[in-house]
């Protein structure tokens, strides 16, 4: 195990009695390969200094040279213990040398760190090399090379005091994905790392990290129908329509450094039109220039956080006219260039599974027509064998049909109960009825097929994992130690490892033909395609198409709700019963039960235009929109619906509540949610007030956690 470095400064990082030292966001840190640096070192003294030309938000790692001659293990043993949210501010800063530094050395090193590096710009050699002789000696050099100014940022090459240079393939790159809102909350509208590029190897991410944008924008995105219709584009995206939206300048730019300094450059509350064109296809983006010169970029075609091709061969770029709202520029780009207000999801997407898409990892591609797919990744797609990954991504065009991905950190390892629960959820909604088109409305789709490397019983034993499998008629295709592949032979002690299928209900034979399922030496497109036929139809009847529409709407926006409510609330009281199976199968859709109780009086008096619904929705939105695995909650709007709709007694809703004291600590989670109760039930009904004041008291006098 590497040892503890020495480290000062700038607001000290901390050193914790494990000897493991923590990055602090905006502190500067000086590292010394012998002997603890004390204040007065020469060396420290100048990193304190030069720290402060870093800006506020970037962490500068000053190491000396000793640390920095190959094969680098102290400083790749920091780096190493360090978490993804820490590393992605983290920068190492070459230190004075006799010989200047080259842009192509300071890339092999960042490479090999797997973090940015930088150095001041007069340590550099003088320009000697043609652009052409620079992309050579440097690959992807126009999207690698930053110039920052004596503050930290964005300036015009040759310009800056210090140079940054980002490796092609981060070791963080995916930082603040799974972290609780009220952290990224406090993130929202403050800076973030300037120039911030970061190449993995799905693509390269401009800006904010995704995690933020999708925080910040993910209820636009999802909500909003354009994507399908960006999907469309196959044969180019030319200078017509950046004329369509308003844009009177097309500039052809050097590559994604240009084009964060142009959004860097431009007012607050500005957007521009992107264009990329790669060898998979051309693409198109949606760049917003945020409070505190922060930079978001979407992806049009999948209304997500954007991924750009690392292979782009021309990058167009247009400033947008006026300033508005994310959502009402998507409407803007909807109708000027499909002759229509952009649809809602309801009345684009093919599946609901698309909507929620926000709530899963994703493994992203494009085939060969260009057409961008995803699987489906509960847990993180980094865990899973870049191999693995091949084969699902090649099944699922052959197929066609949707995979998901059950991750356990370790194979072998069971899947914890918050995954299970995003897996049933996914399974649930998966199995929604198809989009608002009249050729495939009503029809109810099949389970995806599961893909996992946990631990599977035999077929005569169950587990949580088999019953969610047999409830939806899922197949699962996963890795069995201990079995040989079909015509291989095992001795009498077999550590080898298989893959097989499993169909719903866990007997052999296959749908079809009543053969046993294969068991193959690797995972191959042939077992996949297999396990497609074994599934079966769900043990429950889907939910019709206003209901799927309803339980695709995201809670936390009041927008949304009203959107949903005003769109399917003259059908959603008579189906309010399949609703309410949903939410068996699935607590975590309680929100959308209580919701729909609580607004019933004013659906079945055809009252969603009128400003009582506007006024509830914030106070809805702040009372449901709730996170899938917070249990308490489920259980407490669950009990709201269920009482209002007279589905259960007084003594099984508090049971039920109280089943999860530990949960529901004395303090700020009990008060908080009376003051939410408290906030809505004023503007409720006699029958609805009564039931929110009995929760209320249900809530407060729940015993303490034992």
């Amino acid at each position: 195990m590497p040892k503890p470095l020495p480290l000062l400064i700038r607001p000290l990082a901390e050193l914790c009695a494990d000897g493991r030292t923590v990055f602090l966001p905006g502190g500067g840190l000086a590292l010394g390969a012998t002997g603890v640096l004390a204040p007065h070192d020469p060396f420290a003294v100048q990193a304190n200094a030069a720290s402060m030309l870093f800006g506020s938000v970037a962490t500068p790692v000053f190491a000396d040279a000793a640390l920095l001659t190959p094969p680098y293990l102290l400083l790749l043993g920091l780096l190493d213990r360090q978490p993804l949210d820490a590393l992605d501010l983290v920068q190492v800063v070459l230190p004075a040398s006799p010989d200047p530094l080259s842009l192509p050395g300071m890339g092999q090193l960042a490479d090999t760190l797997g973090v940015p590096v930088a150095a001041f710009r007069a340590q550099l050699t003088p320009d000697e090399l043609t652009p052409e002789e620079l992309g050579r000696a440097l690959p992807l050099a126009q999207h690698r090379v930053v110039h920052l100014d004596e503050a930290g940022q964005m300036t015009a090459a040759a310009t800056g005091v210090t140079v940054r240079v980002m490796p092609q393939s981060s070791r963080a790159p995916k930082p603040w994905l799974g972290v609780p809102e009220e952290a990224l909350a406090s993130l929202a509208g403050k800076p973030y790392l300037p120039g911030r590029i970061v190449f993995s190897d799905k693509g390269v991410e401009l800006g904010l990290p995704a995690a933020l944008v999708s925080y910040q924008y993910g209820s636009v995105l999802r909500k909003h129908g354009l994507g399908a219709k960006a999907r469309s584009w196959s044969g180019g995206f030319d200078d017509a329509a950046f004329a369509a939206v308003g844009a009177k300048r097309v500039e052809d730019l050097g590559g994604y450094v240009e084009l964060l300094y142009k959004m860097d450059q431009a007012n607050s509350g500005k957007h521009a039109l992107v264009a990329v064109d790669a060898p998979a296809g051309p693409s198109v983006y949606l760049a917003v220039s945020g409070d505190a010169r922060t930079v978001s970029v979407f992806d049009l075609a999948n209304s997500a956080p954007a991924l750009l091709p690392k292979d782009a061969s021309r990058v167009r770029f247009a400033l947008l006219p006026d300033v508005l709202t994310v959502e009402d520029r998507l409407d803007a780009l909807g109708a000027a260039w499909f002759g229509t207000q952009a649809p809602s999801v309801a009345g684009t997407v093919p599946s609901w599974a698309a909507a929620t898409q926000a709530e899963v990892d994703l493994h992203s591609w494009r085939d060969a027509a260009g057409t961008i797919r995803t699987i489906e990744v509960i847990g993180s797609v980094g865990n899973v064998p870049a191999a693995h990954l091949a084969v699902l991504a090649e099944a699922a065009e052959v197929i066609d049909e949707p995979i998901v991905i059950l991750d356990t950190d370790r194979p072998g390892e069971q899947p914890s109960r918050e995954r299970l629960a995003l897996l049933r959820r996914r399974l649930e909604v998966h199995g929604f009825p198809a989009g608002g088109d009249a050729e495939s409305a009503g029809q109810v789709r099949t389970a995806p097929v599961v893909y996992t490397r946990t631990h599977v019983p035999p077929a005569a034993m169950k587990s949580e994992l088999t019953e969610v499998l047999d409830t939806y008629g899922a197949a699962l295709v996963y890795e069995a130690p201990g079995r040989s592949a079909d015509g291989v032979g095992a001795g009498l002690l077999n550590l080898g490892t298989a893959w097989t299928a499993r169909r719903p209900g866990g007997a052999d034979g296959d749908a079809t033909d009543g053969a046993a399922p294969p068991v193959e030496a690797t995972l191959t497109v042939e077992l996949i395609r297999a396990a497609t036929n074994m599934r079966r139809a769900p043990a429950f009847t889907s939910p019709g198409v206003p209901v799927a529409a309803f339980l695709s709407s995201p809670l936390n926006d009041p927008e949304a709700i009203v959107a949903a409510l005003r769109r399917d609330g003259s059908a959603l009281p008579d189906q309010h019963a399949q609703l309410a199976g949903v939410v068996e199968r699935v607590p975590s859709f309680a929100g959308h039960h209580a919701v729909l109780s609580l607004t019933k009086p004013l659906l079945q008096a055809d009252a969603t235009s009128s400003g009582s619904l506007g006024r509830m929705a914030p106070l809805l939105a702040e009372l449901a929109g709730v996170r899938f695995n917070d249990n308490a909650s489920h259980a407490i709007l669950g009990a709201i619906g269920d009482l209002i709709e007279d589905r259960t007694t007084h003594e099984e809703a508090k049971d039920a509540i109280w089943r999860y004291r530990r949960d529901l600590p004395q303090g700020n989670v009990r008060s908080d949610w009376i003051r939410k109760i408290n906030a809505l039930t004023p503007l409720l009904p006699e029958h609805h007030k009564g039931v929110m004041e009995w929760v209320a008291v249900a809530i407060m006098t729940c015993p303490d956690s034992e």
